[in-house]
């Protein structure tokens, strides 16, 4: 029985001194003095998110709160296995001066000090860290019924009972499925005051450096914590802490620095990078797929993960082969991770979920991994040494990758466009993965994409990557390797960058020369493409003796209803026309376009290309109500096909402004060359040829 409490003198068993340092989350405080207000009947809730979120202190807070204001005992627990919670269960005890003698059976004692704490007139009981639900009887049999403590937890009318979990499962179970709180990042103004209170430092003379260390931190409550504890320390400004974390060699260095806090127990892990490794081992213990999927995605970009990877991710690892998985343990797979936190539920797309992952999250996940593949080869050996988990996870993550992302399509641009952040981050991992040419794969197939949506920057950096994989597994004179040297070309030579382009292109002509010979169709059609870029660059005359031999090889080996034929047809037609002869170039254009419809159908690419080349011939020669309806045309099918923001589509957005121009129609050709020139200088930057062509026609006719 609580004899002090018969005095009306309150009883504070509280493990913590205040923080008067802590930062007040207005929002989550209101909600939890809503969900449990102090009046004469019990109220329970549950404060849950991922370890470092700050539950703990918030629920400390909660508790002087309580303690001060109002004549209530406030009883702490730490609920992280029975060991600490019978540990607690003793220290109340003696402060409610129950006899511990007396109870011999441990269960005894616990019952006796939940009757002392409900006799209490006004109590508040917090259970910190109860992460182990099992210990309180969710999700065990009725043989392990016997097990659980739950029974122990103080209820009455008097009373209120405040959990803190990283589970998400307490609610609807140990407590109802309105009494919950998720604690998760802080919002802007509360993580430039923890930044400032931990560095007793303001952070308006260096906000710039202190809000982008914010976001790398991603507003993470422990990390930046941590982070402003250990700039106090040293000394450091946001800067330079920010360029330290940047380096690759250093950051896992500062992102597993722990310091010593009078809030929380020593014991506990609690830097960065291992504050959630006892979550990460309960997943293991409880569902081996949900712990393998976790550490698969901590290699994949965090944003947009979407349900049908994760279900990919999960076949791929199933290691039963003699069965399927069921629905079922995919779906409770990934709902186990949400309920740690570990993944968080976003947005829908075409009725499918997708996921997003805390970068921290995966940051620790990785760092787990590579530290125990270092101590296992350590023990091992290197005549023992089997595939490591780091391998295994980087190779399943490409493995379902490349099943997912198809080849490039109109229809298929969604799904591209889904899983390319996927597709090029995976290609960061090749060496871990020791997949270098099945990752150059897939880097190929984002190129594709990037090229029929004219993402010719982002392409750039993919096909850099992609002849990097590709020269170390395949070798300089690879086909794989000529092709990839080519694609960089087309890179470069779509965003002006002409003499990259005649570089990479003469590279691959020389080294396809050698190993495919004079007259082979690759070796031909990269001499066809210097000559493009020759054009681009003004090079008349050079294009075209390029375009005359290119054209004659492949008439001759491909024949005149080739692709590569009438795509060389088309160039030396387009060549004539840049030369000013456009009597010339027309019926060259006309018979190019005859043979791309019968070959290639209206619509295609190509196709457009060459109904704006002939529009452009006929605008040269004066024909301007023909040159305006085929470019009304191109830019009509090029909209249905390609989008309103391809550098194609905004090319004959121009186009079109150009021929209302020599109309006369100035108002319309105004309003085009505004229209182009917004998106160009949005979707292709301010020095692009096709944005400066726009702003130039702007101005001339801002001019008229």
């Amino acid at each position: 029985m609580c004899t002090i409490q018969l005095f009306d003198q309150p009883t504070h068993v509280i493990p913590y001194p205040r923080n008067e340092d802590v930062i007040h989350r207005q929002d989550l405080v209101k909600q939890l003095d809503q969900l449990l207000p102090r009046e004469s009947k019990f109220h329970s809730a549950a404060l849950w998110g991922l370890g470092g979120s700050g539950k703990t202190q918030i629920a400390l807070d909660y508790a002087y709160r309580r303690s001060e204001t109002d004549k209530c005992s406030v009883f702490w627990v730490h609920a992280d296995s029975k060991a600490t919670f019978i540990h607690d269960y003793k220290t109340i005890a003696s402060k409610l001066g129950i006899d511990q003698t007396a109870a011999a059976d441990g269960n005894a004692l616990l019952r006796s000090v939940r009757n002392g704490i409900e006799a209490c007139p006004s109590w508040v009981f917090i259970l910190d860290n109860a992460d182990n639900l099992k210990l309180f009887g969710v999700g065990i049999s009725t043989d392990e019924a016997s097990n659980s403590i739950y029974e122990y937890i103080p209820n009455g009318p008097t009373g209120t009972v405040l959990w803190t979990s990283r589970d998400a499962h307490i609610i609807g179970t140990l407590v109802g499925a309105k009494r919950g709180i998720e604690v998760t990042s802080m919002k802007y103004d509360e993580a430039i005051k923890l930044l400032e209170s931990m560095r007793d430092e303001k952070a308006a003379e260096e906000l710039e450096d202190v809000e982008t260390l914010l976001r790398e931190l991603e507003w993470f409550p422990l990390a930046i914590s941590q982070a402003g504890a250990y700039m106090k320390r040293m000394h450091m400004n946001a800067s330079r802490y920010l360029s330290l974390l940047r380096e690759s060699k250093r950051r896992w260095d500062i992102l597993k620095i722990t310091d010593f806090s009078r809030h929380r127990r020593p014991e506990m892990p609690n830097s960065v990078l291992d504050t959630w490794t006892v979550s990460m081992e309960r997943i293991q213990s409880e569902n081996r797929m949900a712990y393998q999927v976790l550490h698969i995605i901590a290699y994949l970009d965090n944003q947009n993960l979407p349900h049908e990877l994760l279900v990919k991710i999960s076949q791929c690892s199933n290691e039963d082969t003699t069965r399927q998985l069921e629905e079922l343990e995919v779906l409770s797979a990934i709902r186990r991770l949400q309920e740690f936190s570990f993944l968080k539920m976003r947005q829908i797309e075409d009725g499918s979920p997708s996921y997003e992952m805390h970068k921290l999250v995966q940051e620790a996940a990785r760092y787990r991994t590579t530290m125990r593949g270092l101590q296992e080869a350590a023990m091992e050996g290197p005549l023992m040494q089997k595939e490591s988990d780091e391998v295994y996870y980087t190779r399943i993550a490409l493995q379902a990758l490349s099943k997912l992302f198809p080849t490039s399509k109109p229809e298929s641009w969604g799904r591209c466009e889904r899983y390319l952040a996927h597709a090029i981050g995976i290609g960061d991992w090749a060496e871990k993965s020791k997949r270098e040419a099945d990752t150059s794969e897939l880097l190929n197939k984002a190129s594709g994409y990037l090229y029929d949506r004219g993402r010719w920057r982002e392409k750039e950096l993919v096909d850099l990557r992609t002849l990097e994989l590709r020269r170390k597994a395949l070798g300089e004179q690879h086909s794989q390797t000529l092709n990839s040297i080519v694609s960089l070309a087309e890179a470069y030579h779509y965003q002006g960058q002409h003499e990259k382009a005649k570089d990479c292109y003469k590279k691959a002509i020389e080294l396809r020369r050698q190993t495919l010979g004079e007259k082979h169709p690759d070796t031909i059609r990269a001499m066809a493409w210097l000559g493009n870029v020759y054009q681009s660059h003004g090079q008349y005359k050079e294009a075209e003796a390029l375009y005359k031999i290119t054209l004659a090889l492949q008439e001759e080996v491909l024949g005149e209803k080739h692709i590569d034929t009438i795509h060389s047809l088309a160039s030396t037609a387009a060549v004539y026309h840049y030369q000013g002869f456009y009597a010339k170039a027309k019926p060259i254009k006309m018979k190019t376009l005859a043979l791309q419809r019968e070959v290639l159908g209206e619509k295609h690419p190509l196709t457009l290309w060459n109904i704006g080349s002939l529009a452009a011939t006929c605008q040269g020669l004066g024909q301007y109500e023909e040159a305006r309806d085929l470019y009304q045309q191109t830019l009509d099918l090029r909209r249905e096909t390609l989008g309103e923001n391809h550098p194609d589509t905004l090319r004959s957005i121009t186009q079109l402004g150009a021929i209302y121009q020599d109309l006369g129609k100035y108002k319309l050709a105004e309003d085009l060359a505004k229209e182009a020139l917004e998106l160009e200088r949005k979707m292709l930057g301010e020095e692009h040829p096709y944005t400066l062509q726009s702003k130039a026609m702007k101005e001339m006719l801002w001019g008229n």
